[in-house]
């Protein structure tokens, strides 16, 4: 291939290649800085989130949740994008999240997430949790079982994990949908 040509087909791969990888999702995308734990004095709730578009699947009993208050499993569909899967937890203020929060979501996100309910601390939602890739011949056992959530932030008073293939993913995608909820929140 001529370099000629090379210079003109370069740009638009790359731009294929952004799109591709969710280039769009929120403040960490953009450039501005958006941290992992991050104090707010309002405390949110899940009606909060439906305000901005968030569609509930599901309602965890938060039984063995330490602190939790509420759990929710849901989607929402970033501007440009499918449909993103997400779950909330919240905490009665920020310090209960952090303080009892971390460990929990630690153990739910990332490449060393505890997918099997007989080793994981809380069981309730565990399957929604984990995506199922079938082997190259698509037959039953021939598959691996990996995290949906690469990572999660802290924000106020919940923890939010959000659907990723690692945490830089997750974390544009939680910046996503914590712009949607400020953004609703202030109209």
């Amino acid at each position: 291939m001529s370099l000629t040509v090379l210079r003109y087909l370069l740009p638009g791969l790359l731009l294929v290649v952004f799109v591709a990888c969710g280039g769009s999702d929120g403040a960490a995308a953009k450039g501005e800085s958006f941290q992992k734990v991050t104090p707010s004095e309002q405390l949110f709730t899940i009606d909060d989130f439906r305000a901005s578009g968030f569609k509930v699947a599901k309602e965890y009993d938060v039984d063995g949740l330490t602190a939790a208050t509420g759990a929710w499993f849901g989607f929402w569909r970033p501007a440009g994008s499918d449909a993103k899967e997400y779950e909330i937890r919240f905490y009665a203020s920020h310090e209960d999240a952090v303080q009892f929060g971390t460990a929990f979501a630690d153990e739910a996100t990332g490449e060393d997430a505890v997918l099997d309910e007989d080793d994981a601390t809380w069981k309730e939602g565990i399957r929604d949790r984990r995506y199922f890739f079938a082997g190259l011949l698509g037959t039953h056992g021939s598959g691996s079982v990996q995290a949906k959530y690469g990572g999660y932030v802290i924000y106020g008073n919940m923890v939010l994990l959000c659907e990723g293939a690692n945490a830089d993913h997750s974390l544009g995608r939680c910046a996503a949908l914590i712009d949607a909820l400020r953004s609703s929140a202030s109209q």
